[in-house]
Order: structure tokens, then C-alpha cells, then sequence
């Protein structure tokens, strides 16, 4: 668990971080997705909650507190996932198209 708390874990972790959102800066330039700074900030905050219960279950792990960290990681990520869904329509990032006929 040493490897964990080291400064190497949170550099690869930073460079991780940093090609996520560089792809998706990337990604919704291909797509015409207008990306205004209010929906950076948005996307920053839902990566903060993530980690922040990915946090809350290596913590309860730490603790030995299996039980809190199976019920409150099955209700923050259960959050997580439905929130993530619900800012990607926010966001635009999933339109529905519909082909018209010709």
C-alpha cells in the first residue's frame, strides 16, 4: 500500500488526468460541441466528486470498514453514474439525430 501514498502514484495519476481532458477537448472539437468555460468547470466538478468516492472507498478500506465502503461506494458511484449520464445530455455531447428521409 506504500506504492499508494508515493509521489510516483500521483504523477502517473496527474498524467492520466491530464489526457483525459485533453482527449476530450479533442473529441468535442471534432464534434462541433460548443464547450464554454461554465461546462469545463462542470465536468471539473463531477471528476472531483468521482474522486472523491473513489477516496471515500480506499479510505474505508484503510480503516478495515468493509461494510461502509460497500454501501457508501454502491451510493456515490450509483450518484456518479446517473449523474454522469445526466450532464452528458446537459452538455450536449450525446445529440439524438433523427435522418430525415429523402
Amino acid at each position: 500500500m506504500q506504492f499508494f501514498t508515493s509521489g510516483f502514484f500521483w504523477f502517473i495519476e496527474g498524467i492520466f488526468l491530464c489526457l483525459i481532458i485533453i482527449g476530450l477537448k479533442y473529441w468535442t472539437e471534432e464534434r462541433n460541441i460548443p464547450m464554454p468555460f461554465w461546462k469545463w468547470l462542470v465536468i471539473l466538478i463531477w471528476i472531483l466528486y468521482s474522486g472523491f468516492t473513489i477516496a471515500f472507498i480506499g479510505t474505508c478500506l484503510g480503516e478495515n470498514e468493509p461494510a461502509a465502503a460497500l454501501k457508501g461506494g454502491m451510493l456515490f458511484s450509483l450518484i456518479a453514474i446517473v449523474s454522469a449520464y445526466g450532464l452528458s445530455r446537459l452538455l450536449g455531447f450525446f445529440r439524438l439525430t433523427r435522418h430525415q428521409p429523402k
